[in-house]
């Protein structure tokens, strides 16, 4: 991927606001949703919405513990009735059977976000490992702020998730908008990290799309945006087949023990 320079400056000076748990609105082809919002009334919202505009990729936002049900509830409702591609954030670390419980209401990613000042602490990564533990292979993120901190500190986070199987994001910051050298520094490192590790992010662009300044090398035409298509469909039936089985699973096995 390339990096947009004037894109690059307008959001160091202005960046995308993250996503709150109770607010609901789309961004590109991102459908950005509040977990703590009533399920019924948002997705009327959402229905609505989807019928006007292109959709490639849910990102519902999980707020406090104390709403994460409401929010497993809605992840349950948008896999149910949408087929497309459902992420979801953590701000925080959650142990092994919450990760369970969302890969099972059908989230595809997890998201759990990082911060360089904190090194990788060891609440986040005891998460990370936790969710890699129940999500397919490159289905774990952690999101972190580009500009935030020391150049090393944020390249060092990068080295250290890729090693953990994690897939490093970004967002920019905001907190050092003259430093667009530096955010330059750390979008290049991210990438060739992305390239070296040979990870999946193809599900993850339209979210990318949004959040940096980094475009696609390639630009799709019509005919490859089809057959893209196609392969999503079949990606995304193959991923919930492997949710169901997983799933029946765990509740034969609970079911045999007699628990």
């Amino acid at each position: 991927m390339n990096i947009d320079q004037n894109r690059l400056n307008i959001l160091a000076a202005q960046p995308v606001r993250l996503p709150t748990a109770r607010e609901l609105r789309r961004e590109g082809r991102v459908f950005f949703v509040g977990g703590a919002l009533p399920v019924n009334e948002t997705l009327e919202t959402m229905f609505a919405s989807f019928c006007t505009e292109s959709t490639d990729l849910f990102y519902l936002s999980f707020g406090e513990p104390a709403t994460v049900a409401g929010g497993l509830e809605l992840a349950r409702q948008i896999r149910k009735n949408f087929n497309v591609r459902l992420m979801a954030r953590f701000d925080y670390p959650v142990p092994v059977h919450i990760a369970e419980h969302a890969y099972a209401a059908g989230v595809d990613i997890m998201d759990i976000t990082s911060s360089a000042s904190h090194a990788f602490p060891g609440g986040v990564a005891e998460s990370l490992r936790a969710a890699r533990s129940v999500f397919p292979r490159w289905s774990v993120a952690s999101t972190l702020p580009l500009g935030a901190e020391p150049l090393d500190a944020t390249i060092d986070l990068i080295d250290a998730l890729l090693a953990d199987g994690v897939v490093p994001l970004a967002i920019l910051s905001g907190e050092r908008s003259g430093k667009t050298e530096e955010i330059s520094a750390e979008l290049r490192h991210l990438t060739a990290g992305w390239k070296a590790n040979h990870v999946t992010i193809k599900p993850l662009v339209p979210l990318i799309a949004v959040m940096t300044p980094l475009v696609p090398t390639e630009q799709t035409g019509l005919l490859r945006g089809f057959i893209d298509r196609l392969e999503e469909r079949r990606l995304l039936a193959a991923a919930d087949l492997r949710r169901h089985l997983r799933v029946n699973m765990n509740q034969d096995s609970l079911d045999s023990a007699a628990l």
